[in-house]
């Protein structure tokens, strides 16, 4: 990673010296051609502003042609390379390496508090408190709830006598953080020395041999602070607004975590699912009715019985304590995959695309019948064809999945012939490494049906499960 980065840095570094000396010879051959004008008399006063003008602006720098958020993130990629490096020398206690290192990272980027208060730290090592406090001070104005630079702004203005300015950055460290022992610890220590100080300057006797002269008490402005009921009004209605009381809003807080407490993992991947309308949701109130109208048949009842039960059926559904219960169970033993299954079937079209072929698969989730019939229309010497480069691990394990599951629904093709056009899939040896041993076994089983049925020879078994890897 260093050397990267050192590989970068002494590339550009290249390309501006090569720039400044491009922009220095042209420079001089403006002058040259300038001065030689001048020697003949034919010095042009609107050209010779042009020039000027060009040399002003200069030439198109490289840099330039990139856009800005590129730029930034290169600095800051480079910042925080000197802020690792800062870090190392920190644990090497070479503090004056890792100034250094943290004085090029500020340059680079200018509003992270954790360079500020890397280098605070260094510097308290140092014993340079004043610079120390100042670089806390700085990492606060950028980040007020980093707790470290609170306690490193604490130990500097501690060892500097200012002791007030000290158990205010402790006691501000207790806000954010209640159980932190250190700081509990240090504000012990910052107090005790604030009674110690008091009790030596109160003990301290005054010198009665020269005593100091009276001084006049000059007088004083004071400004009257508001009554007690004004601010409590005032108090209770800003309370109010920020709770959001009287209003129907949900009021969202943020959340302040300092950096050191953040999590460095990256976000979790949320899947988005389509769900197409009007193909796996069933309506149960029309699954009912056509229920009963099954069991009506069967039996053999009449039309008008069939009203009759209608009618019968319908009012159990409104009062809800009589038959319910039956129902109910009749309508748990109907698989709901075996409802709509015909619709499903009536509404396929072979995909020509990964992406037809991945919405469509994702849509029949859950139903695997609907999946063996879709893989059915499809010819499988077109396989290679509609995923190229798109077929992914989880995909190809479900299409096995489904081969083996009902394999009399492939009769035109044989599953033997899938099995072959899935191997010819780019990238294929790459997705048969990560098969579950679930999945080999499912394989073993399919080769040994395909063996039994005829479809695929002794030889085309052992070469399917060499790509198979089994």
């Amino acid at each position: 990673m260093d050397k990267a980065f050192e590989l970068q840095r002494q590339v550009r570094n290249d390309v501006r010296t090569l720039q400044t000396y491009l922009t220095d010879l042209q420079n001089w051959e403006v002058e040259m051609k300038r001065k030689e004008a001048a020697l003949n008399g034919e010095f042009e006063q609107e050209k010779a502003c042009e020039e000027v003008d060009t040399a002003e602006v200069g030439p198109t720098s490289l840099d330039s042609k990139k856009s800005l958020p590129a730029k930034m993130e290169k600095l800051r990629e480079e910042a925080q390379y000197e802020k690792e490096r800062g870090n190392s020398f920190v644990k090497q206690e070479k503090w004056d390496d890792a100034i250094a290192c943290y004085n090029r990272a500020i340059e680079l980027v200018t509003d992270d508090a954790i360079y500020y208060a890397n280098r605070g730290l260094c510097h308290l090592k140092k014993d340079s408190l004043h610079q120390a406090e100042a670089d806390c001070t700085e990492a606060l104005r950028l980040d007020p709830t980093y707790v470290k630079a609170l306690q490193r702004r604490a130990a500097a203005r501690e060892r500097l006598g200012s002791l007030r300015g000290a158990k205010h950055d402790l006691h501000e460290v207790l806000k954010l953080e209640p159980h932190n022992a250190d700081a509990r610890r240090q504000l012990g220590a910052v107090v005790a020395r604030m009674g110690t100080k008091g009790a030596k300057s109160k003990s301290s006797p005054t010198s009665e041999s020269n005593p100091s002269p009276p001084t006049k008490e000059r007088p004083k402005i004071v400004e009257l602070p508001p009554s007690a009921g004004q601010l409590r009004q005032e108090e209770g209605a800003e309370q109010r607004w920020r709770e959001g009381r009287g209003e129907e809003v949900t009021v969202i807080k943020p959340v302040k975590k300092p950096p050191h407490l953040r999590s460095k993992r990256a976000l979790r991947h949320v899947p988005i699912q389509e769900i197409l309308l009007g193909r796996t949701i069933v309506d149960k109130p029309a699954t009912r009715l056509e229920i009963v109208e099954i069991e009506d048949h069967a039996h053999g009842d009449s039309n008008n019985n069939d009203s009759n039960k209608l009618k019968q059926n319908s009012g159990v559904d409104c009062d809800g304590d009589k038959n319910i219960g039956v129902i109910g169970d009749r309508f748990d033993q109907i698989d709901p995959n075996l409802v709509n299954s015909d619709k499903v079937s009536a509404s396929m079209v072979a995909p020509t695309n990964s992406v037809q072929f991945i919405l469509e698969w994702k849509s029949l989730k859950g139903n695997d019948a609907a999946r063996s019939d879709y893989l059915s229309i499809i010819e499988p010497s077109k396989l290679p064809a509609i995923f190229e480069n798109a077929l992914e691990s989880d995909v190809l394990a479900d299409v096995l999945r489904a081969l083996h599951a009902h394999p009399d629904t492939f009769t035109r093709h044989g599953v033997g012939e899938y099995l072959r056009s899935l191997c010819r899939v780019k990238r294929f040896s790459a997705l048969a490494m990560f098969l579950s041993a679930t999945d080999k076994e499912l394989l073993r089983h399919m080769l040994a049906r395909c063996r039994a049925a005829a479809q695929l020879s002794d030889s085309d078994v052992v070469e399917l499960e060499h790509k198979y890897e089994l």
